[in-house]
């Protein structure tokens, strides 16, 4: 009888054990560190699960980053936004008409103040977080603003606002200190008329007399074209007509060249010297003309002084701090006659920051005139070709509708209806942007309820030209409105697959430029006591203060309230993210624990089966491998 290994492979047998060697070492670096394998080899049919979860959860973390960068930018502007709030309520209670303080305090210290606050907005919008500018829009490298001292005193040759506003000062008061109209006199007809047509100085808008005998004429320039200045009579009834009377009034009306109005009201009187705002009847007209004309200059002197300069100093500051899509303007001429662009050689520009060049407010700089059966859209004037639409071209459909483009420096269009136009007959107009690309816009007649790029046909011409400037108006809104955007829009962070969030900030919005303007023009004006003028000047500063941060404009786009709500949007979206996020990490953190960790309770127990499967095999391949005859026997 033959006794060998042949019945049992020893070979096999050493395998066999050789590999539940290997898978007690498994199991033990399982037992020892919960992982299934420590590579990502080892993960088998679980590999294609496992890189998916893993690669999710990459993403999220991604996305939590970017949401607790975005959540510290967020905080940091909600608190600066805050601040502009209390700036704002500060400033509109510190200068109040009428209350000068006790010595004139007010009067006195509100410069200072003024000049503070001033400072303490510039550094705001200058602020900057790790970093990155946040008023700036998407220009994040470089402060938005200059400092303080070279936005109001200028800076290598420059003109800062200090500049600008005594340019537009003497432009606006004239060389004979009475706001740029003149005075006249023949006989017993007093004349005021301005000094020529330009946008500076008062502006002649009406009068009134409560004398019988007294006769007023105004003649405006609307009946003109081109148009001429403005002037204004006053004629006191001769001999044998009755004198006017002690106690009734000429009351002229005038335009400041911030838009607001004033008017001069002067009393007859019998007093010899009369009282301020009277004037002496005299013995005859000439004598009452005379003395008339007399203190109307005083008046106008006064009002120069007074609400004449302090329209001035906010225009000038309208003029200096320029809104989105406006250029900065400075005076041109001497005597004045025109405003200029000014240039950033021979001006300060007080933003420097991510801008739009055209604005919805202003319809791009552009204005619309109807006379009639004829409407003009013309350019403002002075052209910027760095701001605002430009007029390059008009076409139309029929003949019933004439059309003109007049390419001159500002550029107009003009749409005349000679006839009633049929339906469907269109007009097309073609606006150039500052990038030089061009949009245009098409108006269709209709005999129904006008939509969008339409207008209503009229019962006539001049009712067809009226519904055709008012679609125009809207159309060009429209299309400033698309080329303005959304500041919010400058700065996006992505914080999920499909959302973003918008949160970008612009230096010149509304709410910062009012507050700016404002400050700014307080904090160079002065109030000495040995101005008669003063505290005339000083309420007609804190009356344009109180009402450029009025709470009236709180519901206007870009409002310090506006941009606070947005931003709590905002942020309201970042945090329902987050904790969609958060729940999310969970549930994959979950899903990842069971793809690659084991329970240790199960390991346990499989090594303990293991361990007796190989005590078992080195038993019984000890047992094979010692056979032999003599054993066997």
């Amino acid at each position: 009888m033959i006794v060998n290994k042949s019945m049992y492979p020893i070979q096999t047998g050493f395998s066999v054990i050789s590999q539940m060697q290997d898978k007690m070492a498994t199991l033990q670096m399982q037992l020892g560190t919960g992982a299934k394998s420590p590579t990502l080899a080892g993960m088998g049919r679980d590999l294609p699960l496992s890189l998916s979860v893993r690669q999710r959860l990459d993403r999220i973390e991604g996305f939590s980053a970017s949401i607790e960068t975005v959540n510290l930018r967020l905080s940091f502007l909600d608190k600066t936004l805050s601040r502009f709030d209390k700036i704002e309520g500060e400033a509109r209670n510190s200068a109040i008409q009428g209350q000068y303080g006790t010595g004139n305090i007010n009067m006195a210290t509100l410069p200072d103040l003024s000049r503070a606050r001033f400072d303490e907005i510039v550094t705001m919008l200058n602020s900057e977080v790790a970093g990155r500018y946040l008023f700036g829009g998407a220009a994040t490298d470089a402060p938005p603003l200059p400092n303080t001292n070279e936005l109001l005193e200028g800076a290598g040759g420059r003109a800062g606002f200090k500049t600008v506003v005594s340019e537009r000062k003497a432009a606006d008061l004239g060389a004979n200190g009475y706001g740029r109209v003149n005075t006249g006199i023949a006989g017993g007809t007093v004349t005021l008329g301005e000094d020529g047509v330009h946008p500076f100085g008062l502006k002649l808008s009406n009068i009134s007399t409560t004398a019988a005998n007294t006769s007023v004429t105004y003649t405006s320039p609307a009946a003109t074209n081109p148009p001429t200045a403005k002037n204004l009579s006053v004629t006191f009834a001769p001999a044998p007509a009755e004198q006017i009377r002690a106690g009734e009034s000429v009351t002229m009306g005038f335009t400041l060249p911030d838009g607001t109005e004033t008017q001069i009201t002067l009393r007859a009187t019998t007093d010899n010297p009369p009282g301020a705002g009277e004037f002496t009847i005299g013995t005859d007209a000439d004598a009452t003309a005379a003395n008339f004309k007399g203190a109307l200059e005083t008046r106008l002197t006064q009002v120069g002084g007074s609400e004449l300069a302090g329209a001035s100093v906010y225009e000038a500051s309208e003029n200096f701090f320029n809104g989105a899509g406006e250029p900065v303007l400075r005076v041109s001429g001497n005597p004045a006659t025109s405003l200029r662009v000014g240039t950033e050689a021979d001006t300060v520009m007080w933003y420097r920051g991510q801008s739009p060049a055209i604005a919805a407010e202003g319809l791009g700089r552009l204005g619309i005139a109807t006379n009639a059966n004829a409407v003009t859209l013309a350019e403002d004037a002075p052209v910027s070709p760095k701001h605002g639409f430009q007029l390059t071209d008009v076409s139309l459909s029929t003949a019933n509708i004439t059309t003109a483009h007049t390419a001159t420096d500002p550029s107009s269009i003009a749409v005349t209806f000679a006839n009633v136009p049929a339906e469907d007959e269109a007009v097309t107009m073609t606006l150039t942007k500052p990038d030089g690309t061009s949009s245009t816009l098409t108006l269709t007649a209709v005999s129904g309820t006008p939509g969008p790029g339409q207008f209503r046909i009229g019962g006539d011409v001049n009712s067809t030209a009226a519904n055709f400037s008012t679609a125009l108006n809207a159309s060009v809104t429209i299309a400033a409105k698309a080329a303005e955007g959304n500041p919010r829009q400058s700065v996006t962070a992505q914080i999920d697959d499909s959302t973003s969030t918008a949160y970008g900030m612009q230096g010149n919005e509304d709410g910062f430029l009012r507050m700016v303007r404002s400050l700014g023009a307080m904090s160079v004006e002065t109030y000495p006591d040995s101005d008669p003028n003063a505290k005339g000047r000083f309420d007609a500063m804190a009356t344009r203060q109180h009402s450029q941060l009025s709470e009236a404009h709180n519901s206007k786009r870009g409002s310090i309230e506006i941009l606070t709500m947005e931003l709590g949007i905002a942020q309201g979206s970042l945090e329902n993210t987050a904790k969609r996020h958060t729940d999310y990490k969970s549930q994959l953190d979950n899903l990842l624990s069971d793809v690659e960790t084991v329970s240790k309770e199960d390991v346990s127990m499989e090594i303990l089966a293991l361990q007796t499967r190989m005590q078992a095999s080195y038993q019984v391949t000890a047992m094979v491998s010692k056979l032999s005859l003599a054993n066997y026997l």
